[in-house]
């Protein structure tokens, strides 16, 4: 997978474990990933996989710790990695709490860090705050918000089409038409949504942004999926 061609991503969530979640013990995620919800059919360009205690996923959910590799190809023919990420047990109450906020580290394929996120204490919305290696912040994805931001604003990708939007937002940036990229939770039908944690997000990248930040991006949507989706999440 060529991450600096890309100028999207879809990234689709496998149904890896459904008679697991439905005993209340989360599965470990899988991921498959092609350039766009229209080739969901088609070649996948890249795959990933979670690796995270049996204990944890039981008993600590969505505030579980992992390590999780994002390899180009597909599951039966990976390729190079791409990537890995790497997340600490966090406290349940977080992030609205003033510490033990749930973060993550992201890899390069050499083992360099090129970044990290994490959720700051917030009030109302909750924000990711997507950093640089140097813990510079340089994008901040958020729900579209109304009421001075108080609210989500549900017309925001308009009315009954079944979108979850996050935006993506230059540092210091949050309004109405400042936002860069979009990471939209689609719909995947009734069976799916009720009886399982599998989803599905496109990824509508900024223009003119390098590989790291491309990657950066990806992680973290890969992090928002695991707080706020899954069965015990605030999503819930």
């Amino acid at each position: 997978m060529r991450l600096g061609q890309l100028e999207g991503i879809f990234v689709k969530q496998t149904k890896k474990g459904c008679m697991q979640e439905l005993m209340g013990c989360e599965a470990e995620n899988e991921f498959k990933l092609y350039e766009s919800k229209d080739s969901a059919n088609g070649v996948e360009i890249g795959y990933s996989l979670e690796k995270s205690a049996c204990f944890q996923r039981t008993c600590c959910k969505n505030a579980r710790g992992f390590d999780q590799t994002i390899w180009a190809g597909s599951k039966d023919a990976r390729g190079d990695t791409l990537m890995t990420m790497h997340k600490e047990l966090s406290c349940g109450a977080a992030p609205c709490t003033c510490c033990c906020i749930p973060s993550i580290e992201f890899k390069g394929a050499d083992g360099a860090v090129i970044g990290s996120a994490d959720i700051p204490f917030f009030w109302c919305l909750p924000k990711v705050s997507v950093k640089d290696p140097s813990g510079v912040e340089e994008f901040a994805l958020q729900q579209p918000s109304c009421c001075g931001g108080f609210c989500v604003n549900p017309m925001a990708e308009g009315l009954c089409n079944c979108k979850l939007p996050i935006y993506i937002y230059p540092p210091g940036k949050g309004a109405a038409g400042e936002e860069v990229g979009k990471i939209v939770k689609l719909w995947r039908g009734l069976g799916t949504e009720v009886f399982t944690d599998a989803t599905s997000f496109q990824i509508e990248l900024p223009k003119g942004i390098g590989v790291q930040s491309k990657q950066r991006l990806l992680g973290s949507t890969m992090f928002i999926n695991m707080l706020f989706f899954e069965k015990g999440g605030s999503g819930e």
